[in-house]
Parts: structure tokens; C-alpha cells; sequence
């Protein structure tokens, strides 16, 4: 029985909680108060400011009424009760410690309230009251659900059986088998008489489709796949989950399927989820034995619908994991140092190629043996018994150590061994890597190697030894089914301190900083890893999170790092304060390979810095994003020079008249390869890399162009372009001036826009310019007006033909009191400075009723006319006065 049964929830015990009374009054120490104003049964909770001091009963007050409350405190106060204590235990104190009242608090220790014996007791009363009014209506429907739940049993029972059997198609046969297998047992189950069952691929498309019932000929003759549309798409099935549909003979296309699909009297169909994933459809026609599908059947076929869902689950996680091991095998495969892996008991059982080529030793020759067939003779005892030491204490040993080729000849390798234990805590694994250091230069070899593998300045491992730990790291994750994270931490404004304060303080700040983050991580501690923080170059640091029970943890840690930056840093005489930023990469999850990891951290690094956020996970939308941004500037690089651009018309009417007022050129671009692209995806990228102007004088040149068409097809109405803040200037000026020399385009026939903050931007610069504008004959009208913040004494000042009202205030007019204030304000504002006044975005026959009736010169919109080519430009259609 469900936990939530009305019937359960009203004889549950009750708590505290519901028993508060409403009689408390809140008050200060030093108060004294009058009874005489107040109810008897009066508890008084004093509060020093916003600590609860204890609570003091109106019987308290009338037997020492000259008392202030903190002297009628009990001392010690009782102790208070949880929200969720009975309220039997309540009653059984207050009863008991001759109390007058209870305070309640959180586990904060927050006052909720009180409880006296007086609530306590209403409380129950009505519990009472309502088991007595209610319980009998209760417990029939308790009746009821009851022999309900033993029909669901006994069909619980048959789909259980069937999926049984659907395990068993899971282990031994393919994909399409188990469909097939899957759809034939639950139209067997539910005594279908048609079943289909469609399974989609990554994108949503139909990838497989099976179907039952239906004969290949009747297939072949339906022709195509349902589309999942209708009642059966996204909008009805994708939010119910389930479905079930009466009445279909008639209508076949109501559920979304093709047309000459057989005739259907019901249906019941599901969806194939889990945990928000859709991965496919399954659709029931029609009971052989003639009655309709009742809720049990669609209840068992969600069912089934879920346990199949569960069953393509575990086969994508099965593929998952088998690529996951051949990734990981390929990392292993094509890495350049040599790894070599034993069980427990030291036997070789795996060796990667590097290894087989720095040895001289073929894998069949080392695979069972024991890695002392490398031992060249040149360590004793005590230098192995250390390495064992170490991996027993610590889980790990990284040292020189030199071994023998196959041929005989010694060399030294770099060599780092990982302990790997199982679930009870014991060792399965070792896990060693190393590489060959016997092509170094020879001499001072301690200085050399603290050379090759540390940073001078900090200590701090360089990047061949962060690679090196990396990759160790990757490697770890397989065995631990933990995860790793990468945090790259680059110094903000670190240029800045070097040039003002000279390269030896930047190197003291670099010390500083190295010392800081070393002491903020965790060090090797049996079987875990440690952490490990290392310089890149410059100011970039790079932190490895070893063992992380979840990717979200990475960033708890990566704050608490960055909270070591708010503290100063003594720079000589001098004390400064540095922030740092940070970009954080998880594997596995963020990438599949030790390069990817590094870059989708840098990628994260520089997100944080252009965000000014400080901290930023790497973001794989974000990343495709910022992908799309560097496609699309290439691409705009060369859209003139492609003649990718076009130019699209919207119609502008007079509302009083209904005749076409104008039209305003709206730039269009479609890419090759891209498809159509969004103005406001791709207008700001001409503005940051500058080709606006460019692009602008084209728009313009071709406004000039198609103006005799224009002419030809509506007459010698206005056209409006849109300019951007680079545009207004005098090289604009000066284009026009050349543009429209000889042409059919009037100069009082072309309208510029500019939306109020390009005009305000620079309100005289702006003055000047539309002024010589307005000398040649151009108009300027602003756009979306009343979005800005205009000022009223520049705007008198401007030499302005009209004005636009922004469509955000347009679109809610019609259901929002305030925007259709703001909308006749504007009108009026426009009418007061004898401008025309344009409405922008007007969709609905509502609006466009409302805004003639408000006095609105004119209208632009879909209701109006879409934008389109001039070739396919029509006269509006208007709304009928009605």
C-alpha cells in the first residue's frame, strides 16, 4: 500500500510539530507585560535579538506581575523538543514537569514555536474528529485498491515470466532478436492483435523498427516509418509515458502512424525511458478477443516498456564498458613508456609494446614470469627492501633503478610502482611504469635528474613529470572505478606584477604560491594516491585530484584551493593580494585520452578567465559552442566574397488606411554547410571583428538595387535598414552621399534605424551625424524604443523621422495592464514630438485591434507579413474591423 494512503497519513502518530499553538507572542527581556490586553492562555517566547531565550507563561506573569520576563525564565530551561517528537511524549512532560509550555526548535536550534497542553490536546481532538468522519470512506477505498493490487498481482506474475525469458534472448542473442523476442512476448501478454516497436538512435531518429501482426505485404504497402508526431510524439506520449486511445478506426493519423497502416478500433502505447533517456516507442493495436485495452493493460505495458528499457540499458552500458577496456587498452597499447602489470603473486600479465622494444624481450617470453628476470645485479637487499616497504606503507615507490635488456646490457630506467587492491582491501595488481633513461646526458646525475624532472624555481614536478603522473593516474582509474581530475591554475594579472615589481619579486610569488598549493593537497596515504601539484610554465600550475569518489568533488576541492589566495602574499616589503583562476577536467567522463584531458582543462581555464568566474568545469556544450563561434567567423570571413548574403522584406501598414506604410530590409545568411544562421548569432560577430561596415555598405547598395522592384510592386514607399553603432559616422555619410547619386531610391525613401542605445552611446557625436543625414534626406527612425534609456532633452534634440516600439512591450499589451500603459505612453510621447509611431512584433488580430484603437500610425509583424525575398513578397492580408 502506498506510504501516502489518505488513511495511513491520518492515523499516523502525530508529531510536534502539528500541535504548535497559535497563542505565542514574541517579546524582549526587559518587557513587563499588561494581561489584561492579552488572551489567558498567553505564552510569551523571549528573544535577545535573534537568540531564543526561553519561553514564560501568562500564568507566570500574573503571579509576579511587577517581573520583567528574563527574571521569570526557568533556570535551567526544559529541555525543548524536535519538530518531529510525538505529541504523547509532549503531553506526558508537560503533564509530568508541571509545565505551561514547550519549545519547539530545528536541529539548528531555531525556534519553530511552542506547545502547550491546551494545542497538544486540540490536536488530537481532531485527529479524532477526522478518523471518525473520514476513516469508513477510507478504508473502502483501501478495500478496493486491495483487489486491484491482486489483479496487478497476478499480471505481475505473467510479466515477470516474460521477462525471464527476455533475460534469457539478452544473454544469447542480438539486438534485433531481443526486439523481436521483447514485442512478440508483450503482445502475447496483452492478447494484441498488432504491435510495433521503434527504437531510436542517438539523435532521436528511428534506427531499428519491428513490427508483429502485420504481413510483409501490408508493410511493404504502408511504405515509411511512423514519425512519432501527434498524439503519439514528444508532446503527449513523451510527457504521460504511457498512453491509451479508444475510437481509431476512423482516424489512423490521430496517433501519428502512416497512412494505409491497417484500420485500429484502440491502441495503448509507451515509452521507452530511463532516467530521462528516450530511447524508443512500443505501440498495442487492437485485443484479439474484441474488448477494449483497460488501464491494467496499459499498466502492464509501461511495465514492460521499463523493464526493457533496463535491459537496452545494460546492454549500452555493457558496450560502454567493453569500449571503455579497449580505449584504455589502446592508451596502454600506444603509450611511450614501458608499463608491465602482475597479479598478487608477481607473475607478469601484461606488457604494452614500448616495453617489449625497450627490453628486447618478446611478450611470450615474459608473460608468467616474474619481473626479476629484468634485475641486473647493481641494487642489494636493502635497496629492494625499501621499494617493498614503500609499497606496503604508502602504495607506491617511484625511483632510478637499473635493469637488464635481453641482450645483456644495463640501463637505467625512471620507474613508478602502483599497488592495486580488490574491494576486501587486499592486493590484486601491480602496476609499473617506467622510461628509459639511459639516452641522457651523464655527468652530475642527482642535479640532472632534479633537472629533468623538477622545476628549478618551485620544486615542483615540470610538465615531462606531470605527463608521466598523469597518465599513472589514468591508469589507476581502471582498477579503482574512481576518478581523477585536472585542474590548470594560471595567476590573474601576473604580467602586470612582473613588469611593475621586476622579475625577482615574480619569482618569490611563484615560490609562495607553489608552497601554498602543495600544503592544500593530500598526500600518499595507503592505498590512496596523493595528489600531485605541478608547474607548466610561467604562472600555470597544474593540480592532479587522485581518487575522487565523484566528478562533482573536483570542485569543492578546486574552491578550497583558490581559498588559499585570500590571504596575501609578502612580496618583499610589500604585502599583495593575487587571485588565481581555475579550469578543471574530470576523467574519465570530460575526455578519453591523456592530450584531450589537458586541453578540455585549458579549455575550462580560459572560460573562467573570460567569464571573470574564477572556476569553471569543462563544459562539452560550452566547448561545441565556442567550436561553432571559430566556424561561423570563418565562414563570415569570406560570406561576401561567397555572395552568401540576401536581403529579406517585411511589410510595414498604415493602420488607419491599411496601406503598405513600407518595408524594412532584414540581412539573411545560409552558409554552405552551416545552413541558415540566427541575426543575432552572427551580427555581433561582424561587429567584434569589424566587418560590419563592410557588410553594412552592401546591405545598403543592395536596398539601392532592388528599390525599382520595390517601386514597381507597391509604389514609392520608404525602406528601413538597420545601422549598428560602428556605422555612424561620416564614412557613412559619405557613402549614401555617393550611393544615391543616380538612382531610383529618393533619399526621403530611405529610413535608417538605430536602436536608442547607439543613439545615446554618444548623444552629440550622434546629433552631428544624423543632422548631415538628415541634410541629404535620410530619415532615422529609433528602433525598439522604450528598451533604452533615452534621455528626453537629447532626444528633443535629435533630428528624428519616427520612432519603433520594442515588440517586447507589443507581445504582452493585450494581458498585461502595465506594458499596454507603457505602449500608449510611447504613442503619445511619439505624437507629442510629432513623430510616427511604428509598432514592431505584432502577431495577434488582439493587437493589432488594440494598437489602432490606441492611435498607432503604423504596424510591422507576422500578423502583417513574415520577412521574405522581394521575388516573393506579398501585399498583407489584413484583419477584418471586426
Amino acid at each position: 500500500m502506498d506510504a501516502n494512503n489518505p488513511f495511513l497519513t491520518l492515523t499516523k502518530p502525530l508529531s510536534v510539530a502539528q500541535a504548535l499553538s497559535d497563542q505565542i507572542r514574541r517579546a524582549a527581556p526587559e518587557d513587563r507585560p499588561v494581561l489584561e490586553r492579552l488572551p489567558d492562555p498567553t505564552v510569551f517566547a523571549v528573544f535577545d535579538g535573534e537568540r531564543f531565550l526561553g519561553l514564560v507563561t501568562a500564568d507566570q506573569v500574573a503571579a509576579q506581575p511587577n517581573r520583567i520576563l528574563a527574571d521569570l525564565l526557568l533556570k535551567p530551561p526544559p529541555v525543548p523538543l524536535s519538530p518531529t517528537t510525538p505529541v504523547e511524549v509532549a503531553k506526558r512532560r508537560l503533564q509530568i514537569e508541571r509545565l505551561g509550555a514547550l519549545p519547539v526548535v530545528d536541529e539548528d536550534g531555531r525556534f519553530l514555536g511552542a506547545v502547550t497542553l491546551v494545542s497538544v490536546l486540540e490536536a488530537l481532538l481532531h485527529k479524532e474528529v477526522r478518523i471518525q468522519q473520514e476513516g469508513p470512506a477510507f478504508l473502502e477505498d483501501w478495500r478496493k485498491e486491495h483487489e486491484r493490487l491482486k489483479v496487478a498481482l497476478r499480471n505481475s506474475q505473467d510479466l515477470y515470466e516474460a521477462g525471464k525469458r527476455l533475460l534469457e534472448v539478452s544473454l544469447r542473442g542480438g539486438e534485433r532478436q531481443l526486439f523481436q523476442a521483447a514485442l512478440e512476448l508483450l503482445c502475447s501478454l496483452i492478447l494484441a492483435r498488432y504491435g510495433a516497436l521503434a527504437i531510436l538512435g542517438p539523435e532521436g531518429e528511428i534506427a531499428q523498427f519491428l513490427f508483429w501482426g502485420i504481413d510483409p505485404e501490408t508493410a511493404a504497402k504502408i511504405g515509411r516509418l511512423p514519425e512519432g508526431k501527434g498524439l503519439l510524439g514528444p508532446e503527449v506520449l513523451g510527457k504521460l509515458g504511457s498512453l491509451r486511445l479508444e475510437n481509431l478506426a476512423d482516424h489512423p493519423k490521430a496517433a501519428g502512424f502512416p497512412e494505409h497502416h491497417p484500420p485500429m478500433r484502440n491502441l495503448v502505447a509507451a515509452q521507452i525511458a530511463h532516467a530521462g533517456q528516450v530511447l524508443g516507442r512500443v505501440y498495442l493495436c487492437d485485443r484479439k478477443d474484441g474488448e477494449r485495452f483497460s488501464a491494467e493493460d496499459e499498466f502492464e505495458v509501461k511495465r514492460f516498456a521499463e523493464f526493457l528499457a533496463l535491459v537496452l540499458v545494460e546492454r549500452q552500458q555493457r558496450r560502454h564498458l567493453e569500449q571503455q577496456q579497449n580505449l584504455a587498452a589502446r592508451v596502454f597499447e600506444q603509450a611511450s613508456e614501458g608499463i608491465l602489470i602482475t597479479d598478487a603473486k608477481q607473475n607478469i600479465v601484461y606488457v604494452n609494446p614500448a616495453l617489449v622494444a625497450i627490453t628486447g624481450y618478446r611478450k611470450e617470453e615474459l608473460l608468467g614470469k616474474t619481473p626479476k628476470v629484468f634485475q641486473s645485479g647493481h641494487h642489494d637487499r636493502e635497496f629492494y627492501r625499501k621499494m617493498w616497504q614503500s609499497l606496503k606503507e604508502i602504495g607506491q615507490w617511484q625511483g632510478e633503478i637499473w635493469n637488464r635488456r635481453k641482450n645483456g646490457e644495463v640501463y637505467p630506467e625512471w620507474l613508478r610502482i602502483s599497488v592495486l587492491v580488490d574491494d576486501q582491501g587486499q592486493v590484486s595488481h601491480y602496476v609499473a611504469v617506467f622510461a628509459d633513461l639511459s639516452q641522457r646526458i651523464w655527468g652530475e646525475r642527482q642535479g640532472l635528474e632534479r633537472l629533468v624532472h623538477f622545476d628549478h624555481l618551485t620544486d615542483l614536478p615540470n610538465r615531462l613529470t606531470f605527463r608521466a603522473e598523469l597518465r599513472q593516474a589514468m591508469l589507476h582509474t581502471r582498477f579503482t572505478g574512481k576518478f581523477i581530475a585536472l585542474l590548470l591554475l594560471d595567476l590573474d594579472r601576473f604580467k602586470a606584477i612582473n613588469d611593475s615589481l621586476g622579475h625577482q619579486v615574480g619569482d618569490c610569488l611563484l615560490q609562495q604560491v607553489a608552497r601554498r598549493l602543495r600544503s592544500a593537497v593530500r598526500k600518499q596515504e595507503a592505498p590512496r594516491f596523493g595528489d600531485v601539484v605541478a608547474r607548466l610554465s610561467g604562472d600555470e600550475f597544474a593540480i592532479i585530484l587522485n581518487d575522487l569518489e565523484s566528478p562533482q568533488a573536483a570542485e569543492g576541492v578546486a574552491a578550497k584551493l583558490l581559498e588559499r589566495f585570500a590571504q596575501p602574499f609578502q612580496l618583499g616589503e610589500v604585502e599583495k593580494k593575487v587571485s588565481a583562476s581555475c579550469g578543471i577536467a574530470v576523467y574519465p567522463g570530460d575526455a578519453q585520452s591523456l592530450d584531450e584531458l589537458i586541453r578540455h582543462a585549458d579549455f575550462a581555464l580560459y572560460q573562467a578567465k573570460r567569464l571573470n568566474s574564477r572556476l569553471c568545469r569543462y563544459d562539452s556544450a560550452l566547448h561545441a559552442a565556442n567550436s561553432r563561434r571559430l566556424r561561423l567567423e570563418e565562414a563570415l570571413c569570406q560570406a561576401l566574397a561567397r555572395r552568401e548574403f540576401e536581403l529579406h522584406y517585411q511589410p510595414q501598414i498604415e493602420l488607419n488606411s491599411g496601406r503598405v506604410a513600407g518595408l524594412e530590409a532584414l540581412l539573411r545568411w545560409s552558409p554552405a554547410g552551416l545552413g541558415p544562421v540566427s541575426p543575432a548569432e552572427f551580427v555581433p560577430l561582424l561587429e567584434a571583428r569589424g566587418w560590419i561596415e563592410e557588410v553594412g555598405e552592401w546591405v545598403l547598395r543592395q536596398v539601392v538595387t532592388d528599390y525599382p522592384q520595390v517601386r514597381a510592386k507597391f509604389g514609392p514607399i520608404p525602406v528601413a535598414v538597420n545601422v549598428s553603432a560602428r556605422q555612424l559616422n561620416d564614412r557613412l555619410v559619405a557613402f549614401l552621399e555617393q550611393a544615391l547619386v543616380g538612382s531610383e531610391l529618393e533619399p526621403y525613401c530611405l529610413k535608417l534605424e538605430l536602436t536608442e542605445s547607439v543613439a545615446m552611446a554618444d548623444p552629440e557625436a550622434a546629433i552631428e551625424t544624423l543632422a548631415k543625414l538628415q541634410s541629404l534626406g535620410v530619415g532615422t527612425l529609433i528602433d525598439d524604443f522604450g528598451t533604452g534609456y533615452s534621455s528626453l532633452s537629447y532626444l528633443t534634440r535629435l533630428p528624428l523621422a519616427g520612432l519603433k516600439i520594442d515588440r517586447s512591450f507589443v507581445c504582452g499589451m493585450t494581458e498585461n495592464p502595465h506594458d499596454l500603459t507603457v505602449v500608449s505612453s510611447l504613442i503619445n510621447l511619439g505624437h507629442s514630438l510629432g513623430l510616427k509611431v511604428t509598432a514592431e512584433g505584432v502577431e495577434t488580430v488582439a493587437q493589432y485591434r488594440k494598437l489602432k484603437e490606441l492611435g498607432c500610425d503604423c504596424a510591422q509583424g507576422f500578423l502583417i507579413g513574415k520577412p521574405a525575398p522581394l521575388t516573393a513578397l506579398m501585399l498583407p492580408v489584413l484583419p477584418s474591423p471586426d
